[in-house]
């Protein structure tokens, strides 16, 4: 197909760094169709998602970061609001330049930006939606933004994401749920516990090796599961707790020092391994017995799919998209948040029950497999993109395609 009559597609990105939702984006541009779609991206130069970005031969140029947070105070209200006009009107220029078919928002900043950005042009924008939004005022106008702008459609990361991001808006018809999924490719079946991963703990192939992996701050309820082990670290002395992760936002980096302090004073400092960031987690999931997600909100829960397309079983809490995934007692197990007791009394079942991790992960795998693959999630995807402009070719909001693209960041 010719380069002319692709669909240019514009991915918004508020931040430069990579957590969850920016994981997904390059799984998406790793996976679009390259044939019938062309993309570009545009996000902050600092941070690691810029050059990601560049090493898939995808054009990206710059826009300002958006230093932008819930807060309750007026001076930081009128700070946000600056920071966001400011690069709505960047990116508007942008959009004057590349005239993308679709514009793909990829958290709720960027739709925002991107809907401010594009008001009065037509252009069709998606948020793609994969946080909660808290109770605050705020949301409610972030609502109400998303609700009235004629050409803005919502893709939400769960059913559960997409209720909370609706609120009392009646906009079921611009909501859409996208399960997320994976290149299940990267995530291989282990045949056996992988030792390599253990001997660089200094953990024997006897222990029980529970891992929690991602992004670490409080929302993952890494502490109490560290006072979970604690409180049946004499009962089961075999039990060890690799953390995998890093903090993304500088605000998280006293929750870590409280985790290091925790392991300390609860006397499990040989116990509770801290490996940090791992580029690829394969090997922990390959080494693990147990995974272990005990977030007090979880829009979706991406390693969920790593672990059970690895052979790994689950424990979650019953929270946020999770119960989309995880149905409890068949492909996984299900706790309720901020309950250290059953979360502890459930690591001390299953660290005793080999033959029931064993059931549970294949019927996980199975689960793995025919619901969350990189091809079911980029075909739905896909499809979203034509039909957004179909709709929006009817309309008589057609884009120009130009000939170049100006301005480029690789």
């Amino acid at each position: 197909m010719s380069a002319f009559n692709k669909s240019r597609i514009l991915y918004v990105n508020h931040t430069g760094l990579v957590s969850g939702g920016e994981k997904v984006l390059l799984e998406i541009l790793r996976g679009l169709d390259r044939d019938r779609f062309e993309p570009i991206v545009t996000c902050p130069a600092q941070g690691e998602l810029a050059d990601q970005v560049a090493r898939l031969k995808v054009d990206w140029f710059p826009m300002p970061a958006v230093r932008a947070r819930f807060s309750w105070r007026p001076d930081h209200a009128v700070l946000a609001c600056s920071a966001v006009f400011k690069t709505a009107a960047a990116l508007r220029r942008q959009i004057a330049i590349a005239s993308p078919a679709l514009i793909h928002a990829n958290s709720v900043r960027a739709g925002i930006i991107a809907t401010l950005a594009a008001t009065g042009i037509g252009t069709p924008v998606i948020w793609h939606v994969h946080d909660t939004l808290p109770n605050h005022p705020v949301s409610s106008a972030i609502r109400a933004l998303a609700f009235l702008a004629r050409n803005t459609r919502i893709i939400a990361v769960s059913q559960s994401t997409a209720r909370r991001f609706q609120g009392r808006f009646p906009m079921s018809a611009k909501v859409r749920t996208i399960h997320n999924g994976i290149d299940l490719s990267r995530f291989p079946v282990k045949q056996a516990i992988d030792s390599q991963f253990r001997q660089g703990l200094g953990i024997s192939p006897n222990d029980f090796l529970v891992c929690a992996i991602g992004q670490i701050c409080a929302r993952k309820g890494l502490l109490e599961l560290i006072e979970a082990l604690a409180r049946i670290a004499h009962r089961a002395p075999q039990i060890h707790l690799a953390i995998v992760g890093k903090v993304v936002f500088p605000h998280e980096a006293a929750y870590l020092r409280s985790l290091h302090a925790a392991a300390v004073n609860l006397r499990l400092t040989g116990r509770v391994h801290f490996t940090g960031e791992l580029s690829d987690v394969s090997p922990v999931l390959r080494a693990a017995n147990l995974l272990v997600l005990n977030s007090h909100d979880e829009p979706f829960g991406l390693v969920l799919i790593e672990a059970m397309a690895s052979g790994t079983p689950v424990l979650a809490t019953r929270v946020g998209g999770i119960p989309e995934i995880v149905t409890d007692a068949e492909d996984g197990w299900l706790v309720e948040k901020a309950d250290t007791s059953a979360l502890a009394s459930k690591l001390i079942e299953l660290s005793e029950g080999e033959d029931q991790l064993a059931q549970v992960a294949r019927r996980a795998l199975r689960t793995a497999l025919l619901r969350f693959s990189a091809e079911r999630f980029q075909k739905e995807l896909e499809q979203f993109y034509t039909t957004l402009e179909s709709r929006a070719n009817r309309n008589g909001s057609a884009h120009k395609h130009p000939a170049l693209l100006s301005s480029t960041g690789n």
